[in-house]
């Protein structure tokens, strides 16, 4: 079974002489707390806009030592925000592909084959954004529910993936991971990704992550344009008691963005 953790990250930055503040996507991450049922989802493209059709990617592994029955996948479609395209689903088992239908469409509900000890299969389906879709709406939540049928009863797995609106803007901040599915003590990085599409270079007043209380994090690093990826040291950032990450800190390094380019800044560590 998962958790899933969400964290986001803002900036303030000073471009063409005016401060502005830009606020990065939600980004989940799963921690597996035991074995059992692992589910994984992707998402291609991560940015929409009404009408776009989004491809899901669903690997499903049986980390348990139980032979599974059967697997039973729910899908949320994002609160209604998205529409499965008809006969776009396929299930992927070891060389061989076929294609899937759902059992039921609201929500989203495919009853899958056998999964024996330690063996992974992949679905995959298109959605739709809906034409409709309120204009307020700048990020889409997917859900996704994964249950295995054993002779004795049932085990459980859970993923999300966010896709986010396409801007036309100066200046963002997009938060990222290596992985989306990870355990206790296992190290993994979050990415923050400034991305500067002027023609003048912006500086970086701040970056502020409420990182998760159970993240520990054990290093930060900073890569401006094309540059060298560079450790910064402890006093180049600040980490308060609560876990928030403020970057830089007051003797830290200037941060700036260069024209039509990205800095990026990568916070290294792991769930306790």
């Amino acid at each position: 079974m998962a958790e899933i953790i969400n964290n986001s990250a803002s900036t303030v930055y000073t471009l063409n002489g005016s401060t502005n503040t830009a606020n990065s996507n939600v980004l989940p991450v799963n921690l597996e707390t035991n074995t059992g049922l692992i589910i994984t989802k992707s998402s291609n493209p991560d940015t929409f806009l009404a009408g776009d059709i989004i491809t899901y990617t669903i690997t499903i592994t049986n980390s348990s030592s139980s032979y599974l029955n059967g697997v039973r996948i729910i899908d949320d479609l994002g609160g209604g925000n998205l529409a499965y395209v008809l006969s776009s689903a396929k299930l992927t088992v070891g060389s061989l592909t076929y294609p899937v239908s759902p059992v039921s469409t609201n929500p989203l509900t495919f009853t899958l084959q056998q999964l024996g000890v330690g063996e992974t299969m992949t679905l995959t389906y298109n959605a739709q954004v809906i034409f409709n879709l309120p204009s307020t709406v700048s990020l889409i939540t997917n859900d996704v529910r994964g249950i295995g049928y054993t002779a004795s009863g049932t085990i459980t797995g859970s993923d999300s993936t966010t896709i986010q609106k396409k801007t036309d803007v100066d200046f963002s901040i997009t938060k990222s991971s290596n992985v989306t599915d990870i355990e206790p003590n296992q190290t993994f990085s979050y990415f923050l990704t400034l991305e500067n599409n002027t023609s003048s270079q912006a500086v970086i007043s701040s970056v502020t992550d409420n990182l998760p209380q159970n993240f520990n994090l054990t290093s930060v690093s900073l890569k401006v344009g094309s540059g060298p990826d560079e450790t910064l040291n402890g006093t180049d950032y600040l980490l308060s008691l609560s876990n928030v990450l403020t970057v830089p800190s007051s003797s830290g390094p200037f941060i700036t963005v260069p024209a039509n380019s990205t800095s990026i800044i990568t916070l290294t560590g792991y769930f306790s």
